[in-house]
C-alpha cells in the first residue's frame, strides 16, 4: 500500500511540477480568442440561459456541454486569470494519470507495469498540446470519464447488476458531452475483455507470464466468462449513445465549416495521409522532436513511403495475433491504438491538419501497454538494463516535456516555434500574421499572410486578416477584394462581413454597409463589432439616438468596448450632431 501511494504522489506531484509553469501562460488567439474570451456565454460564468445554451449550441463546430460548463465554472472563479485555467487542465490531467494507474493496476495486478503506462499519459510530450492548451480541456475532460468509465465497467463485471451498468452508461454519456473522441471506449472494453480480464468464454490464453485474473474483490472471483457475442450484446447500449454521438459532432462540425470535402482532400490522398499518421505518431512516441501546434496536409506522399507505411501496420497487425496466446497483451495494446485513433485519422477529414497530437491523448495507451508489458519479458536476456533504458528514456520524455510545454506561453512563441520545425506551414504563418495585425505591425502582420496565402490561397481567416491590414494602411479597395474572397471561401463566417461593412461605410456606401453588418449577425447574433457598425452608421446618418440600442447592445456582450463606451459617451453628452427635428 506504501508503494502504491508513492506511485499515486508521484504521478500528481511529477504532472504538477512539469507543467506547473502554465501558471504564468496567457490565453491564445488560437482558438482561445473566439472560443472562450470571445463567447460571451462562457466568459460570463454560469446562468440559465448559458445553460441552455451549451446543450443546444453547435458552436465551434462542435457539440460539448460539459466542455463549455467547465470553461464557465472557470471564468466564474478565476475570471480572466488565464493560469487557473491552465492549472484546471493540469489537475484533471493529473487525477486522470492517477485513475488510469488504479485500473491498470486493478485489472493486471502488475504494478510496474500499470505505473509505466499512466507516467507515459502524464508525461509524455506528444501529450503537451492536450494539457498545456486551454481550449484543449474537452481532451482532459473525455479521457477522465473515459477511465472512470472503465472503473464502473469493472464493478459491472465483477458484479453484473443494472444499477452498476446504469453507472457505466452515466459516466460514458458525461464523456460524450465532453468530446465524441471517446465513441471508441465500447471497442476498448471489448478488447480488455479479452485480455486482462478473460471474459471471453474458451479462449483464455495459458497461465504464467500473465496476470491470472482480474484484481476482484476479497472473495477472489473470477469473472464470469461469457460467448463473444453475448459480450458485444453487452455494449449495445454504449454503442448506440456513439453513434447518436458522432451523428451530432459530424452535423456540428459540417455547419461550421470544418469537414473538408472530397473535392478539396481526395480519398485516396485521405487513405495515404491516414498510413503515414499511424506510423508517425509511432515515431513520434519513440523520438519526440520537431513537435508542433499545426502539421500542413503534404501535396503528396510518395508511393513508396505509403506502401511502407500500409506494410508495416498490416505486418504488425499479423504479428500481434500469432504471439496472441502466450502475448494477448501486444494485440490488444496494437488494436487499442488503431481502433482510438480511427475515427480522427482522417478518412474523414475535420480541419486543414494532417494529424495532431492531441489525437494520441488516449491512443497511446495501446502502445504504452505494448511495451509495458512486454519489456520484462524482452528484457530477461539483459537483466542489467532492464531498469536502465526505462529510466533513461522516461527522464527524456520528461525534459522534452518540459520543454514542449514552455512553447504554449503565448501566441507568438507557438506560432514561431511551428514556423521553425514544420515546412510550408501556413496555418503558423497566417496566425502569426494574423496576431501582428491586431497589434496594429501592418507590414510585419502583411508578410507573414502573403507566405501563408503563397502557400494555401484558400485561407479564409488569412484573407480576412490581410483585409484588415490593408484597409488600415489606406488601401480600400483592395481590402474590399480580400473580405469579398474570404467570404467566398468561407460564406458561414460573421467578421468578414463586419470588416467589409466598416470599409463601406467609410467610403460612404451606408446601405450596403448596413446590409454587410446584418449579415454578419444573422451569422453571428452575438458580435459586437457588427452592433458597433451599425450604431456608427447611425450616427452618419444623424440618428444617435437610433444609435443608443446598438452600442448598449455592444458594450453588453464586450464590456470592455473602449469604442463603444466613448460614442455612448459623446451622444449623451450632446457632442454628435442630430438630423433636424430630433
Amino acid at each position: 500500500m506504501r508503494r502504491d501511494r508513492a506511485i499515486y504522489l508521484f504521478l500528481f506531484v511529477a504532472t504538477l511540477l512539469v507543467y506547473g509553469q502554465v501558471h504564468d501562460f496567457a490565453f491564445l488567439t488560437f482558438d482561445d480568442n473566439s472560443g472562450l474570451l470571445g463567447n460571451a456565454q462562457v466568459r460570463d460564468g454560469f446562468s440559465w440561459g448559458g445553460i441552455v445554451w451549451a446543450f443546444t449550441t453547435g458552436y465551434a463546430s462542435n457539440w460539448f456541454p460539459v466542455t463549455w460548463f467547465s470553461h464557465m465554472l472557470d471564468f466564474q472563479l478565476f475570471g480572466l486569470d488565464a493560469g487557473w485555467h491552465h492549472l484546471t487542465n493540469v489537475l484533471i490531467h493529473a487525477v486522470s494519470s492517477m485513475l488510469l494507474f488504479a485500473v491498470l493496476k486493478r485489472m493486471t495486478g502488475r504494478v510496474w507495469e500499470s505505473a509505466f503506462v499512466a507516467f507515459v499519459f502524464a508525461l509524455h510530450p506528444l501529450h503537451v498540446e492536450s494539457v498545456a492548451w486551454v481550449s484543449e480541456r474537452k481532451d482532459v475532460l473525455f479521457a477522465f470519464f473515459w477511465f472512470l468509465t472503465t472503473w464502473l465497467y469493472l464493478d459491472f463485471v465483477e458484479k453484473r447488476t443494472v444499477g452498476k451498468y446504469l453507472l457505466v452508461v452515466v459516466a460514458f454519456c458525461f464523456g460524450l458531452m465532453s468530446k465524441q473522441m471517446i465513441v471508441t471506449l465500447p471497442f476498448t472494453l471489448l478488447l480488455l475483455d479479452v485480455w486482462p480480464l478473460k471474459r471471453v468464454a474458451g479462449t483464455e490464453p495459458p497461465e504464467g507470464r500473465l496476470p491470472p485474473k482480474l484484481a476482484a474483490p476479497q472473495d477472489g472471483r473470477v469473472p464470469e466468462r461469457l460467448a463473444g457475442l453475448a459480450l458485444v450484446l453487452e455494449k449495445v447500449p454504449l454503442v448506440a449513445l456513439s453513434i447518436a454521438a458522432s451523428v451530432i459532432a459530424f452535423f456540428a462540425q459540417r455547419k461550421g465549416g470544418a469537414v473538408q470535402s472530397l473535392d478539396a482532400i481526395p480519398l485516396a490522398a485521405r487513405a495515404a495521409n491516414a498510413l503515414m499518421a499511424y506510423v508517425e505518431y509511432i515515431g513520434n512516441f519513440v523520438w519526440p522532436a520537431g513537435l508542433a501546434f499545426f502539421y500542413p496536409y503534404p501535396a503528396r506522399w510518395p508511393a513508396w513511403e505509403v506502401a511502407f507505411a500500409g506494410l508495416a501496420l498490416a505486418a504488425m497487425s499479423v504479428v500481434v495475433l500469432l504471439a496472441y496466446r502466450t502475448r494477448p497483451y501486444l494485440a490488444v495494446g496494437w488494436f487499442w491504438y488503431l481502433g482510438t485513433l480511427a475515427p480522427v485519422i482522417g478518412l474523414i477529414q475535420v480541419g486543414y491538419q494532417s494529424r495532431a497530437d492531441r489525437y494520441t491523448y488516449i491512443p497511446l495507451i495501446g502502445i504504452s501497454m505494448m511495451v509495458a508489458f512486454e519489456w520484462p519479458v524482452a528484457s530477461r536476456r539483459w537483466p542489467a538494463v532492464k531498469k536502465f533504458i526505462p529510466i533513461v528514456v522516461c527522464s527524456g520524455w520528461v525534459l522534452v516535456t518540459w520543454v514542449q510545454v514552455s512553447y504554449w506561453k503565448d501566441s507568438a512563441a507557438l506560432y514561431r516555434r511551428a514556423i521553425a520545425v514544420t515546412e510550408a506551414n501556413y496555418m503558423a504563418h497566417m496566425d502569426l500574421g494574423v496576431d501582428l495585425v491586431a497589434e496594429g505591425r501592418y507590414q510585419e502582420g502583411m508578410r507573414e499572410l502573403y507566405t501563408s496565402l503563397e502557400e494555401n490561397p484558400e485561407l479564409a481567416h488569412g484573407r480576412n486578416s490581410l483585409g484588415v491590414a490593408l484597409y488600415m494602411t489606406g488601401r480600400k479597395e483592395e481590402a474590399i477584394e480580400e473580405f469579398s474572397r474570404s467570404i467566398r471561401i468561407l460564406p458561414t463566417d460573421a467578421e468578414p462581413h463586419s470588416n467589409l461593412g466598416n470599409v463601406l461605410m467609410d467610403m460612404g456606401k451606408l446601405d450596403d454597409a448596413i446590409r454587410e453588418f446584418n449579415t454578419a449577425l444573422r451569422l453571428a447574433p452575438g458580435m459586437p463589432n457588427a452592433y458597433y457598425g451599425l450604431g456608427c452608421v447611425l450616427v452618419k446618418q444623424n440618428r444617435p439616438d437610433d444609435a443608443i440600442a446598438y452600442f448598449t447592445e455592444a458594450l453588453r456582450i464586450n464590456p470592455g468596448f473602449a469604442q463603444a463606451r466613448k460614442q455612448l459617451e459623446a451622444i449623451r453628452g450632446g457632442q454628435v450632431p442630430r438630423a433636424r427635428g430630433q
